[in-house]
């Protein structure tokens, strides 16, 4: 049973791996050796070295996020937490959703994007479990919600047409059938975290992988992020909490190691 176990998740990266137009290359998992980018960052002159900075915090039980809200701008980050009170009511309610919540500090992602189709309306690109990749929400959403606000110091060097792009496709080609990397959730593998072309683009993510996928995409290089991640949990503070380098995307490059 194990032998059989083992066969079918090799099976499985393998399988991840196939599309690949960059090269796959499995390093030690962070947590044992850190990454080349964060090995090297010492290196990258200043002015190209950026990291994310929370903007704002709303709680979902003081006062309303209109304000708030007018002031988000495309690329940046959501982070959706739970207050106490909202814990425990979920706890009571009976929903699973709360689970994850009680472990992690952040538990959902996502990234503002301007709509494919109306450009002038901001819509909130991420990926669940229900939808897989998907721009279904606007921000006026969030007032559903508690969240955290970040953004990029650098934000104006990112490729906002290249993020747009990425929600696009991302969203074009989730699959029928599975559409959430489920192997990403548990923390077992996550595929084309540096896409530098249309073809790169994954066609399932979680919601963390996604949006760190798209700001490679868009010219943001994460220093905790490799192109092909195993037994690596990229949670949203993982994301959060890594700092990186806005380089010219476009280009192919070999993965970090």
């Amino acid at each position: 049973m194990r032998r059989a176990l083992i066969l079918l998740l090799i099976s499985m990266l393998l399988a991840s791996c196939h599309q690949m137009s960059t090269s796959c290359k499995l390093g030690t998992p962070r947590w044992i050796k850190p990454t080349k980018a964060e090995r090297t960052a010492h290196q990258v002159p200043a002015e190209d070295r950026a990291r994310f900075e929370m903007l704002a915090r709303h709680s979902i039980h003081h006062g309303k996020p209109d304000r708030l809200i007018g002031n988000i701008q495309e690329g940046d980050l959501i982070a959706y937490h739970m207050t106490s009170r909202q814990k425990r009511d979920g706890v009571l309610d009976g929903d699973v959703r709360t689970i994850l919540y009680l472990v992690v500090k952040y538990a959902h992602l996502a990234i503002v994007v301007r709509d494919p189709d109306e450009p002038g309306k901001l819509r909130l690109y991420s990926s669940e479990s229900s939808h897989g990749p998907n721009l279904l929400e606007d921000l006026s959403d969030l007032k559903k919600h508690s969240f955290d606000v970040y953004r990029l110091d650098k934000i104006d060097r990112l490729d906002m047409n290249r993020l747009r792009e990425f929600a696009a496709v991302s969203v074009k080609k989730k699959h029928k059938c599975y559409d959430y990397s489920f192997l990403s959730m548990f923390g077992i593998w996550s595929n084309q975290l540096e896409p530098e072309t249309k073809e790169d683009i994954d066609d399932d993510y979680m919601c963390s992988t996604s949006v760190a996928a798209a700001l490679h995409y868009a010219g943001f290089d994460l220093d905790r992020v490799r192109c092909c991640e195993a037994f690596n949990l990229i949670s949203p503070s993982y994301v959060l909490n890594s700092g990186g380098r806005i380089y010219q995307p476009g280009a192919c490059r070999s993965c970090k190691q």
